[in-house]
């Protein structure tokens, strides 16, 4: 035990605190272990949220009625929800497994009232589902996999009305019961609990958060609680799932040989990894994040290990490192050596054919945490790519190889460490397509290889001067969230931003804390996502409507006002009426700037205050928050709460 921590604590510096727990059956491990770091006691797990993990639980949950026959995973999804209607006629395709392979075509995720501190309170299941009663789709049901959140809270809904029963008590009894472990349950049944992870930001500690799509994110846990969960995929283990259940479960979206699409199984990220692939190891792998916990879980069920790791702070990327080097040890005691996978191997060429001409133009360039416009240029021995997002303007130059793709060089012309690798090639739609390889170098954990579709040509759009006049006219400005619950973290970084794309006239660039989007201009009132890359890329896209009072709505559940419009805070406020989803922003005088406010505040509520650079200074979200706030010049503050509340403010 104590050369496995060895081994593992270097890379886990990198997190604030973690708990990680295997099952294996070689020597290394008789049943679950767990070695917590750094900050846990010695022998003591918590309980962290985990994330997407939760996507495998849900899964698992459906397949386990498909195994009684309850639940015939390839009907209609209106079978089991009668109520789900969207503005598309095409939703009364989407299947329930199509809910679990992210292919149903959904935009993509809810943010609203996702993620709440110190608060459990959740959206009804009529609230939930009536949401997408204006929502659109992106892609025909089962065209592409497409990571999409929305999903699997549709995919809890349908376990509570075959079974009959919460979810929580679903979750408690049948998953967790059956594999006889306790520390198991969703964001409703661990309030109480002591030993939940403590969560920090700057040092302070923070209030407990809470995940409220229990099927999508909503699964809290301890480390070998959840390795135990993996160990129920193991080959032969009958506790949960029939063997053709996790054969279901264990097998790729498509059988389509692209390996830039996603390789999400049902349920799982991945359901193949090349470095394990090689050695004829199959592991199955998710990720998961909110806001202040992460994890990560890898199993490999002919092998019969089964691997956790919880944190809070980091992320699943860190932590997955750390997943993966105990897999590693585990297979050597099984004779198998695993060699990490290594970047695309590249020889440059001195000139690019000119049938690359065609190619030039302008790109929406997307990937899982943005996009923004690039235009792309050739000349004799290089490519130009100047990527124009809502803060940046940047240029990076790549060289053609003898693969037929292009390499990212330096100033010098040396391939850059941190490799891409792309490539051009029309779609079965006709559509000009980037994908390629990206790798990561993390000192300490070693390499991360993505492989992905990066973007697609973008084409003139036919739109009134009118309309690109009323979007130019809001670009620039920095706008804030208003409509979302006292407690969520999305008051954690709130403003957004739009540009106008000088470059291609008819587009928009939103930035979000979600991630950057690239948007089409529709008329003087809307916008539209328009991205139809076959992948992840194409996550959590949203349209856009501009209300009669300058609201912006966007499909994804946020409505935020600019910044402009917003109310000084001065002296002469000392009284401020709180309103349920209906923040109260102030811009700071330049009178009150430097000064110290007193404040009294309801229980259920919030404040927070912002530097002039949007940064977040001070939250009552940090435990024993004092109520003096020191008021920064150029800043903003918020108010947040429920009807009927007051915040009175002296000083």
């Amino acid at each position: 035990m104590k050369d496995i921590r060895n081994k593992i604590m270097a890379p886990c510096m990198t997190l604030l605190a973690a708990s990680v727990a295997m099952t294996s059956t070689g020597s290394l491990m008789a049943d679950a272990k767990t070695i917590d770091i750094p900050s846990t006691s010695e022998g003591t797990e918590r309980v962290y949220c985990v994330g997407s993990v939760s996507k495998v639980y849900v899964s698992a949950a459906a397949m386990q009625l498909a195994d009684q026959g309850k639940l015939d995973i390839d009907a209609p999804l209106t079978d089991y929800i009668p109520d789900f209607k969207m503005a598309d006629p095409r939703y009364k395709d989407i299947t329930v497994r199509m809910l679990m392979n992210h292919t149903s075509g959904i935009m993509g995720t809810r943010y609203s009232e996702l993620c709440l501190y110190g608060d459990d309170t959740t959206i009804s299941n009529d609230e939930f589902i009536k949401g997408f009663e204006t929502q659109r789709l992106k892609a025909d049901p089962g065209e592409y996999s497409a990571y999409c959140n929305d999903g699997f809270e549709l995919l809890r809904i349908v376990i509570e009305n075959v079974s009959g029963m919460s979810y929580t008590d679903y979750v408690v009894k049948n998953i967790a019961g059956k594999i006889g472990r306790s520390n198991t349950g969703t964001g409703l049944n661990v309030q109480d609990r002591e030993d939940k992870a403590d969560l920090y930001r700057g040092g302070l500690l923070l209030d407990y958060e809470y995940c409220l799509e229990l099927g999508a994110g909503g699964i809290y846990s301890t480390a070998s609680d959840v390795a135990e969960f993996g160990s129920a995929f193991w080959k032969g283990d009958k506790r949960l799932l029939s063997e053709s259940a996790k054969n279901e479960m264990a097998s790729r979206w498509t059988s389509d040989t692209d390996e830039y699409k996603d390789g999400s199984g049902l349920g799982w990220d991945y359901v193949e990894d090349l470095a394990y692939s090689k050695q004829g190891v199959k592991v199955l792998g998710k990720g998961g994040d909110i806001n202040n916990m992460h994890a990560s879980l890898l199993v490999a069920p002919d092998n019969e290990i089964s691997v956790c790791v919880l944190s809070s702070g980091g992320s699943s990327m860190y932590n997955s490192f750390v997943a993966g080097k105990l897999m590693d040890i585990a297979l050597e005691e099984q004779g198998i050596e695993i060699s990490p996978e290594s970047p695309m191997e590249v020889t440059l060429e001195d000139k690019i054919p000119e049938d690359f001409k065609q190619y030039e133009g302008y790109y929406s360039i997307g990937s899982m945490t943005g996009s923004g416009i690039g235009t792309i240029t050739f000349s004799e021995d290089t490519m130009t790519v100047v990527t124009d997002s809502v803060l940046t303007r940047d240029t990076a130059k790549y060289k053609y190889t003898t693969s037929g793709g292009f390499v990212e060089v330096d100033d010098n012309g040396r391939v850059r460490k941190n490799q891409t690798v792309v490539f051009f090639g029309k779609g079965a739609d006709g559509k000009v397509y980037i994908r390629g390889e990206q790798t990561m170098s993390m000192p300490g954990l070693g390499d991360y290889i993505r492989k992905q579709y990066f973007g697609e040509k973008m084409e003139a759009v036919e739109v009134s001067p009118e309309a690109i006049d009323s979007w130019t006219h809001l670009s620039g400005t920095p706008w804030v969230l208003v409509n979302d619950r006292y407690s969520s973290t999305n008051y954690d970084s709130p403003f957004m931003a739009m540009k106008a794309s000088e470059d291609m006239p008819g587009y928009m660039m939103i930035s979000l804390s979600a991630g950057s989007r690239v948007v089409k201009i529709e008329d003087q009132m809307s916008l539209k996502a328009f991205q139809t890359m076959p992948s992840s890329s194409n996550r959590d896209l949203c349209d856009g409507i501009l209300t009669p009072d300058g609201t912006l709505s966007l499909s994804i559940g946020s409505e935020y006002k600019p910044v402009a419009t917003l109310p000084e805070l001065t002296a002469d406020v000392r009284e401020v009426e709180l309103k349920t989803k209906d923040a109260s922003w102030y811009r700071i005088s330049d009178d009150m700037a430097f000064k110290t406010i007193s404040v009294e505040r309801p229980e259920n509520s919030t404040i927070c205050v912002y530097n002039k650079y949007f940064e977040l200074l001070y939250t009552t979200h940090v435990t024993n928050a004092k109520n003096e706030l020191d008021l920064p010049e150029g800043g903003y503050i918020v108010f947040l709460g429920e009807d009927g509340g007051r915040v009175k403010i002296s000083g």
